[in-house]
């Protein structure tokens, strides 16, 4: 099936007992119901069919439960669907679930409807004639949609051939939602002999094709496509929107189950457990349990109200796979009834210094979300966003690795930096001023960079600091993975060439790429610049180390007196294997001179 080929998928809806599962026979000449859904005259679980038009492109149908208490069963069927059959039985007219199901059909976002007046051949035309308009009446006050109307009777045949031509006409012409990437929601999950695993349920968006990669959510595990299968025939390629069966490689069936979703890299699947939701109709006044259903997936949840008007979050108990703008419902818990429609504005903690500002945003949005993306809203909230996040990159965005960054915000948080580091004394990891200003690792490394290059601030020993120099990350990539493993040894110190205690593994510097010869060369650079300090017996120490050493053993000294080695040991904390080569360290850089077995204090540091 080929994307030319595309028709959609209607779903059957009405009151319990208005011959919806009859008319889908008539329509079909499929029976959905199972045998003991038969037996109870009651369907309980969706049912699927088709039919095809005169040039044999297939249509898919879906048969939702009637009753109340199938609700969840029936808005399960809803999600995925073109066009929505209402059926209305001519001797009973309107009822209570009729309304129900239309609320759910507004709910899912579904602006395609048609009316079926079942069981025409019931009543009298007068009769009838007061049937449609009220339904029309009805479905116009709820929806504020005037639907087309057809009276038929699904047990004589009557009008049959005009509905399904009248559900032809009246599908869109292609996939609305084409170009937002594959999803498919999870409806039935079994394990077929010799294919395994095999999913089934409705493709929204995309094309499937026999060997893609797609990932699963909420678990997010990659999955490969073994099969495919769309109205009871194989094919390699199916595309939107379609009934299909997915065969999947390798994947036990007991991992997969209804509700989950599979979903292409381009359609941007979110596997949730914080949502921020955008409700019609009143506000929630009081935090609640609730039952949540999206796309297939059901389960129980905690509504919370928000401060601003038409926003609630919504915390699952166990995280949902869903997208943006994607219309759910909320019933409440133990119950049928819907307590209100809603659309994922937002999905993922808020932090606390961002959901003011997040929930304003939230609330200017325009009522109809298809024209918003979610990475732009991420750009106007923390401005910045990953730049394959957005389908196009807007003008004027500073590029950064792989983040797209708002220029007036970039220079915002650069002032900020400088605040930070004018405090007196101070000096900062790049993880520390990420931390700090609550920006994105990479995304600080950028707005560094960009310090930096002004002259504004340096590294010196892994922090950043005010003023233009020397800068540890002008150094070649080889000095700074020699500087990084100097580093490590802490106070044992680094002595290339030697392995066990005093040293490192040889493997340490070869993992590095770089031979004994190339080390030993960039650690006389490293010396030379300050960065190390040799000790006697070709031991490199961190400078900044060695200074710290040097400050602890001079603290509260004065000129001109007199420490032992054990002073030198206790403070710098050091085995006299290393004091001694530290002293003669000291002495060269004249902060001390020998005077028989102790040393002569010469100068103070600063």
């Amino acid at each position: 099936m080929s994307a030319q080929h595309y028709r959609g998928v209607i779903g059957v809806a009405g009151h319990v007992d208005h011959g919806k599962t009859t008319l889908i026979k008539a329509l079909t000449g499929i029976t959905t119901a199972r045998a003991h859904e038969q037996a109870i005259g009651m369907t309980q679980d969706l049912g699927f069919a088709h039919f095809a038009d005169a040039a044999g492109n297939p249509v898919g149908v879906i048969d939702v439960p009637g009753h109340e208490r199938y609700i969840r069963n029936m808005v399960a069927g809803m999600w995925s669907l073109d066009l929505v059959l209402l059926v209305v039985a001519a001797d009973e007219g309107w009822m209570p679930m009729t309304r129900d199901h239309l609320q759910v059909i507004r709910a899912m976002g579904i602006e395609r409807l048609v009316v079926a007046i079942n069981k025409c051949d019931l009543v009298c035309a007068d009769e009838l004639k007061k049937r449609e308009e009220q339904i029309q009446e009805q479905v116009f006050e709820l929806v504020g949609l005037l639907p087309e109307v057809v009276s038929v009777s699904a047990l004589t045949g009557l009008n049959i051939d005009a509905l399904r031509e009248l559900l032809l006409t009246s599908l869109p012409k292609q996939a609305a939602d084409q170009e937002q990437g594959a999803r498919l929601y999870i409806d039935r999950v079994f394990s077929a002999h010799g294919t395994g695993t095999v999913v089934t349920g409705t493709l929204r968006g995309g094309t499937l094709r026999v060997g893609d990669k797609l990932t699963l959510y909420p678990s997010g595990r990659s999955v490969q496509i073994r099969s495919l299968q769309a109205y009871h025939q194989p094919h390699d390629e199916v595309s939107a929107s379609s009934r299909v069966a997915v065969g999947l490689k390798k994947v036990p069936h007991q991992e997969v189950s209804r509700g989950d979703c599979l979903a292409s890299d381009e359609a941007h699947c979110l596997a949730a457990s914080q949502l921020v939701v955008r409700l019609e109709g009143p506000s929630p006044t009081r935090q609640q349990q609730v039952e949540v259903a999206v796309g297939t997936w059901q389960g129980r949840a905690t509504l919370v109200p928000l401060a601003a008007p038409g926003l609630a979050r919504l915390l699952p108990e166990r995280p949902l796979p869903c997208f943006f703008a994607q219309p759910l419902a909320i019933i409440r818990h133990g119950s049928s009834e819907l307590l209100h429609a809603g659309r994922v504005a937002w999905s993922g903690e808020v932090p606390t210094h961002q959901r003011r500002a997040l929930y304003s945003l939230l609330s200017s949005l325009p009522a109809d979300l298809s024209g918003c993306h979610p990475a732009r809203l991420q750009l106007a909230l923390q401005g910045y966003v990953e730049s394959s996040a957005l389908p196009a990159i807007p003008v004027g965005m500073v590029q950064g690795g792989r983040w797209l960054i708002e220029p007036d915000w970039l220079a915002h948080q650069q002032q900020a930096v400088l605040t930070l580091l004018a405090e007196p004394g101070s000096a900062f990891s790049q993880r520390e001023l990420s931390w700090r200003l609550h920006v994105e690792s990479d995304v600080m490394g950028v707005l560094l960079k960009g310090l930096k290059e002004a002259q504004k601030i340096r590294l010196n020993y892994e922090k950043w600091q005010l003023g233009d120099g020397e800068s540890e990350d002008d150094l070649p990539a080889p000095a700074q993975a020699v500087l990084a493993l100097v580093r490590s040894q802490n106070k044992a110190g680094y002595e290339p060439g030697k392995t066990g205690p005093g040293g490192v593994s040889e493997d340490a510097g070869e993992q590095m790429g770089l031979s004994l010869p190339e080390r030993q060369k960039q650690l006389r650079n490293l010396a030379r610049l300050k960065y190390v300090v040799l000790l006697e017996g070709g031991i490199y120490l961190d400078a900044g180390l060695y200074r710290e050493m040097v400050c602890a053993v001079l603290a509260d000294q004065q000129v001109g007196a007199l420490i032992n080695m054990a002073h030198v040991k206790d403070q710098a904390g050091l085995s006299r294997k290393y004091a001694i080569p530290f002293c003669l360290r000291m002495e060269m850089d004249g902060w001390v001179r020998r005077q028989d077995n102790d040393r002569i204090v010469l100068k103070l540091p600063a």
